[in-house]
């Protein structure tokens, strides 16, 4: 009896090793999140995880515009997550794989996308809508069951 109850329990961590392996936590999010909550959220929803993942890379757009069309935009600015500062004016803005959204100060609206013009560069950042997002993510995950 004891055998089995010592299978049962090495076999029950494996388990839950096994399933906390497969949740990717993506490194951008550990400039904005501690590391206990992103911990928890792979035990415990990960599927808000998945999703805050995926607005890494799927949230937003960057698009050239002529200045008679951004220069009655708000500029982005830089946001500090740590101390929760909202700091300088974006210069300019490069793309990478380490682009990190949350590294800028921005208001998310739940209907309408946002805009926000990137220094003088002619380069404008558009952030999507929360209802949209939601919308394209739910496709995302039907796309890829």
């Amino acid at each position: 009896m004891k055998k089995n109850i010592v299978v049962f329990c090495f076999l029950s961590c494996l388990g839950i090793v096994g399933f906390s392996q497969t949740v990717q936590i993506d490194p951008r999010l550990d400039a904005v999140y501690s590391e206990d909550y992103l911990d928890f959220l792979a035990e415990n929803n990960s599927q808000k995880l998945d999703y805050m993942n995926w607005c890494l890379d799927n949230s937003y757009k960057i698009v050239e515009m002529s200045p008679d069309k951004y220069i009655h935009l708000p500029y982005l600015k830089y946001y500090d997550p740590i101390n929760k500062l909202v700091g300088d004016e974006v210069v300019d803005i490069y793309e990478s794989d380490q682009f990190n959204i949350h590294m800028f100060s921005f208001v998310r609206d739940k209907n309408i996308h946002v805009m926000y013009r990137i220094g003088d560069t002619g380069k404008v950042i558009i952030f999507e809508s929360k209802t949209k997002l939601l919308k394209y993510f739910k496709k995302y995950q039907n796309e890829n069951i």
